[in-house]
């Protein structure tokens, strides 16, 4: 998978926290737009970018040549929410931390890279850690890492709530439209359907965005909907999701606070493609992983949408039920 880069060599000297010596070298570009360092009060589902200059030495060696570049997240204690449990010792022995979730891992065969991506912070209370790293041909190598922390003072509510703020017409491979409706996470194109599709992600995705902003369809809806060929979107790799449009105003919506008066709004079998999304309408949902048996039940309110002259995209406020570990 190749990124379409557009350098601006004067944002080459901004680097922050870089080394300046080496074959290889990574810099954070600073700017008030970008994240380059760790930081502490990170909003849920906040919307960040960072950017990042990776380039070799041809000085001494003009035929090396960057090889690859990865980008990582790891999220602790957990990326998605979960009911606590009244005996803490339970807790404590079942918090196992999550594996790291890997972004981009492209393959390179040139001098310099400049990778500028657009992500959505955790969800639920704790850090998430953002390690890049560059490598050459001559086995060089070079890592930079910030670390973001969310507070939330609300974690033991039987409820995750979250605002997914999208930017549309999402036509780029960069456009954040592949959600996991459970953790919060809005993933871009390139993340989910690279040129080497991430089974991983594709798993976790239980919902897409169409580009136009208005439309919603669950990841089995194969055909000219999604245009995602069973091979590189194998059908064991897609969620099962479906959508309800309930009778609930947005008051509705903030009153439904138990996990059963969040359940009991989807009834029937639902549809998998939501086909026009308008202010205000609230959604039941009900998504199943494919590697998971318990579905897991929310409530889409859609707080805003496109319309063409407004600077306004897609932002649909989400509330999940939580489970026990």
């Amino acid at each position: 998978m190749r990124v379409v880069l557009v350098l601006f060599s004067s944002l080459l000297l901004a680097g922050c926290g870089a080394k300046s010596n080496g074959p290889l070298r990574l810099f954070f570009l600073s700017s008030s737009r970008f994240t380059s360092g760790n930081r502490t009060a990170v909003g849920a589902a906040d919307t960040l970018a960072t950017s990042l200059y990776a380039l070799t030495d041809t000085a001494t060696d003009k035929s090396n040549r960057l090889t690859r570049f990865t980008a990582t997240v790891t999220y602790s204690p957990r990326r998605e929410p979960f009911a606590y449990p009244t005996q803490l010792s339970l807790f404590l022995n079942n918090l196992a931390p999550d594996a790291p979730l890997t972004f981009l891992d492209t393959t390179l065969t040139r001098g310099d890279f400049l990778y500028t991506p657009v992500f959505g912070a955790r969800t639920t209370a704790g850090t998430e850690r953002w390690e890049f790293t560059a490598q050459d041909k001559n086995g060089n190598a070079s890592t930079r890492f910030f670390v973001l922390s969310v507070r939330r003072a609300d974690s033991l509510r039987v409820f995750n709530e979250y605002t997914l703020k999208l930017v549309v017409p999402a036509t780029t491979i960069a456009a954040r439209r592949f959600i996991d409706l459970k953790s919060g996470l809005a993933l871009p194109a390139y993340t989910v359907m690279g040129g080497v599709p991430n089974a991983t992600l594709q798993k976790l995705t239980d919902m897409i965005v169409l580009p136009d902003g208005l439309r919603l369809a669950s990841p089995d809806t194969l055909g000219a909907l999604t245009r995602f060929s069973d091979t590189r979107w194998p059908v064991p790799n897609r969620s099962i999701t479906r959508f309800r449009l309930t009778a609930l105003a947005p008051d509705g919506f903030n009153s439904s606070q138990a996990a059963t008066d969040i359940q009991n709004q989807f009834t029937g079998t639902g549809r998998a493609y939501i086909r026009t999304l308008a202010k205000d309408q609230v959604y039941a949902f009900k998504a199943i992983k494919p590697d998971k048996t318990t579905p897991v039940y929310g409530l889409i309110r859609v707080v805003s949408v496109p319309n063409g002259t407004s600077t306004v995209g897609l932002q649909l406020q989400i509330r999940t039920a939580k489970q026990p570990l």
